[in-house]
């Protein structure tokens, strides 16, 4: 299975390790780390339950991915993006229960093997546990829930695997549609051009021009606009009031080694015996063979079924308390370096512990901490005054005034120039501030704004000063426009007459222009033969209008299309020559709509799957 995972590039398994890997996900590679028993259930779908760790570890993630879009923090619908979560984990676990019903699985030692494959995860070929806990801080998903992840993808790729063995591709169809993708079409092509068309004479009165503007005066509105006064409370409006001195840097010094020197990392090694009849019989008889003498190394590469750690002599590495489930990290604190451990129960089975080495966090000389820990206290403080000020801060922009905070804490009253309702410059480029700064209500009520965070760090009240509603835009300032749009349809009207009477005068039968069209308004160009791309004569956009055109019977087909940059572009086609494609493109051709019957079959499948669901929530 592990082959068919890195040979099926296109399947669920494959996209979904690269998309994790690319953004340095965390997983367990050890099947003993610690578990919660205490983490409730928001829903179960059918014998699946989504627990609320889960849910809360994904919301932070998908919160995360619309700051990096959005920049702002106001805008996100925290009722909407819960409900979206929780929808889409019960998606998956729709997915799982259906995969378990009809009998797939996807075992711990297979998760762990497909783990220990991944060479991002590998450190000279072998797997190393350290890559593992370096990216544990750069995002929000924790190791079960990788774990949790891949498990689910594994599932869904058995059932997709069955899915596309059912999807049939009858072996005439790739090479018919080959043969119509690889046509060649003989004809003749009238393109009549923006420049051509725009040396016609059209004549634009002033009646027109005010009929037009009466039609159309929603067209030509200058948006509502606001100019609004604004306060801002930061963490830079403390930092004068903030005074660290030398003892308080070295007090925090002080604190951070003492801190410092009870984060132990231990560096320990196991055997692990899964759970069984035998376990604890098997698992002294290797304690015996250590205590003889033999390499602890040896038998864990022998004896192990912990995968994750067996080809590296059972060395777990250098991990954190808290790391492992209580049993294991129990038994690494009680023993001494270089000492063997009596068989260790837990619910994975019976372990052999070794602790090779301990080590306390380094902590840089207090020369070399002493400005960055003045920098971080006086950004704790302030930090704590404005989170202390907040409260009453918005107490007073609700029933005072902007004056009352300006007086109570030193801050500027800025106005703004007028911002149209489509956005200003900055943060009230904003749609959150938009939002706000047209609310109808806070308007005409002369409310200030209930207090908000407009970027991170900076909180914001205003009140609107001046409003300007929406209003046509007088005549005179929009004439021109509305006569060079009445010019361009007027000419777009012309083209396509222009088009109709060559169209309809080849549809009697006529080759090249009719006497009624002048040779210098259009370029007429005749193709032989040509396939879907075109050629050095004819551009492919161009040519799509001859190709759009039906296949010609008894007389020629014709097709009129107007195309971006071209007013109008009309096509005969006099003879079609179908294709007689090699094997290899039919080939590549049928993988293709193989491909794309099977996606489309998996959604169809899978959205049945989701809407017969039983989803119960306690």
């Amino acid at each position: 299975m592990l082959q068919n995972i890195r040979d099926r590039s296109s399947g669920i398994i494959a996209k979904f390790i690269v998309g994790l890997i690319a953004v340095t996900f965390v997983v367990t590679g050890v099947n003993f780390f610690v578990v919660g028993d205490e983490d409730p259930v928001v829903a179960e779908v059918g014998s699946v339950e989504i627990r609320e760790g889960r849910f809360l570890e994904r919301l932070e993630q998908e919160r995360r991915q619309l700051l990096q879009v959005l920049n702002d923090p106001t805008l996100i619908d925290e009722a909407r993006l819960r409900q979206s979560v929780l929808a889409a984990l019960i998606e998956e676990a729709a997915a799982v229960d259906y995969a378990n019903a009809l009998g797939f699985g996807a075992p711990e030692n297979l998760i762990d093997q497909v783990i220990l494959e991944i060479p991002q995860f590998q450190r000279d070929g072998q797997f190393d546990p350290v890559l593992y806990d370096q990216a544990i801080s750069q995002i929000g998903l924790s190791r079960l829930g990788f774990r949790a992840d891949l498990q689910r993808n594994l599932l869904d790729y058995q059932v997709r695997g069955a899915i596309d063995a059912s999807v049939v591709v009858l072996p005439g169809e790739a090479a018919q549609i080959a043969r119509l993708q690889g046509q060649r079409r003989s004809g003749e092509l009238v393109v009549i051009s923006t420049d051509r068309m725009s040396t016609i004479e059209v004549s634009v009165s002033d009646a027109d021009i005010e009929a037009s503007y009466a039609a159309n005066t929603a067209r030509y509105q200058r948006p509502e606009a606001v100019v609004i006064d604004y306060v801002t409370l930061s963490v830079d409006d403390f930092r004068d009031d903030i005074e660290i001195t030398e003892s308080d840097v070295r007090a925090a010094y002080d604190a951070e080694v003492a801190q410092a020197a009870t984060e132990t990392e231990r560096r320990a090694r196991h055997i692990l015996v899964s759970e069984s009849a035998d376990a604890l019989e098997q698992v002294q008889t290797l304690r015996d063979r250590i205590l003889a003498g033999e390499d602890f190394a040896s038998i864990a590469r022998e004896a192990s079924d912990d995968i994750a750690s067996r080809e590296l002599g059972g060395d777990l590495g250098f991990a954190p308390a808290g790391t492992f489930v209580p049993e294991f990290e129990a038994a690494m604190a009680s023993l001494p370096v270089n000492t063997l451990s009596e068989p260790v129960k837990t619910q994975y089975g019976y372990h052999l512990i070794e602790v090779l080495e301990t080590r306390a966090r380094e902590v840089d000389p207090f020369e070399r901490r002493a400005i960055a820990i003045r920098e971080e206290l006086e950004d704790q403080a302030a930090a704590q005054q404005l989170a202390e000020s907040l409260e009453e801060f918005s107490n007073i922009a609700f029933s005072g005034s902007l004056e009352e905070l300006r007086t109570v804490y030193g801050v500027e009253i800025n106005t703004t120039t007028p911002i149209s309702s489509t956005g200003g410059e900055g943060v009230f480029s904003s749609p959150g501030v938009i939002r706000r700064a047209f609310d109808p209500t806070l308007r005409e009520a002369k409310l200030n704004a209930e207090v908000f965070e407009v970027e991170p760090g900076v909180w914001m009240t205003f009140r609107v000063a001046q409003y300007q509603a929406a209003e046509p835009k007088p005549l005179d300032e929009v004439r021109e426009e509305i006569e060079s749009t009445l010019r361009a349809e007027a000419q777009l009207t012309e083209a396509k007459r222009v088009a109709e009477s060559i169209e309809a005068f080849w549809l009697s039968g006529g080759v090249g222009l009719p006497d009624s069209v002048p040779a210098d308004l259009v370029k007429l160009v005749r193709f032989e033969k040509l396939p879907r791309a075109g050629d050095d004569q004819v551009d492919a956009n161009v040519l799509r209008v001859a190709f759009n055109a039906p296949a010609p019977g008894a007389q020629p087909s014709t097709q009129l299309e107007a195309i971006a940059g071209q007013p109008m572009i009309v096509a005969r086609v006099d003879t079609v020559e179908l294709a007689d494609p090699d094997a290899p493109v039919v080939a590549e051709l049928r993988s293709a709509i193989t491909d794309l019957r099977m996606q489309q079959e998996a959604g169809e499948f899978w959205s049945t799957v989701n809407q017969n669901a039983k989803v119960s929530r306690p």
